[in-house]
């Protein structure tokens, strides 16, 4: 794996940022998050089900699915959110980038953010069998990948896994299992038919949740 995709200069952090320059701040948070996913994918992962049909969900994106398929994505800093309704064997997956949508410009992906997309996935979830059934949920992500020298307070992977526990309890939606924190990516896969969530790190160790 090319060792210069985290580390490269256009992106390196020289000085504390104003957090008056909000759009400055997001704009920086976005391209560590890419060179995060870009050093994930580049480790290339067998699939696990060859015979089921993956799809893959990318930043700030979401799918939903009553088919029995996987969704798949990778995440650093980022939070991939599962929910899975397991009467109907339907759910979604969500990939964040961000705590709270509060620093965004007027017009963003709602799943961009941790407080907007938990409750557009869970809207859409319902509406593939219609009706407003309970859902539960499972996360994985939020790793330091990144670390500042002068930054003593909360990563922005830890604000991320904190701003989506936040949203489903606001949601009432009830967190079933977790992996998160760290300082490596994950390779996240979500079954449909099954509702478990598969996660690969880059060593090869596989968890279920």
């Amino acid at each position: 794996m090319p060792t210069n995709l985290l580390d490269s200069q256009d992106v390196r952090v020289e000085k504390p940022i104003s957090l008056v320059n909000i759009m400055e701040l997001e704009r920086l948070s976005a391209r560590l998050n890419s060179r995060a996913q870009i050093a994930t994918e580049c480790i290339t992962y067998p699939q696990a089900n060859p015979n089921i049909k993956e799809v893959r969900v990318a930043m700030a994106e979401m799918k939903v699915e009553s088919k029995p398929i996987e969704l798949v994505t990778s995440v650093g800093s980022c939070v991939a959110i599962c929910l899975y309704d397991s009467t109907s064997k339907c759910g979604g997956l969500a990939h964040i980038m961000l705590p709270n949508s509060a620093i965004a410009p007027q017009d963003f992906p709602p799943c961009k953010f941790a407080d907007t997309a938990i409750p557009a996935l869970a809207k859409a979830v319902r509406e593939i069998n219609g009706k407003e059934t309970r859902l539960s949920a499972k996360i994985a992500g939020g790793a330091n990948i990144f670390k500042f020298e002068n930054n003593t307070g909360p990563h922005i992977g830890a604000k991320n896994v904190d701003a989506v526990k936040t949203a489903l309890n606001a949601s009432r939606i009830r967190l079933v299992a977790e992996d998160v924190g760290g300082s490596y990516g994950r390779r996240i896969t979500f079954n449909i038919g099954s509702g478990v969530v598969a996660i690969r790190l880059s060593n090869g160790e596989i968890k279920q949740l």
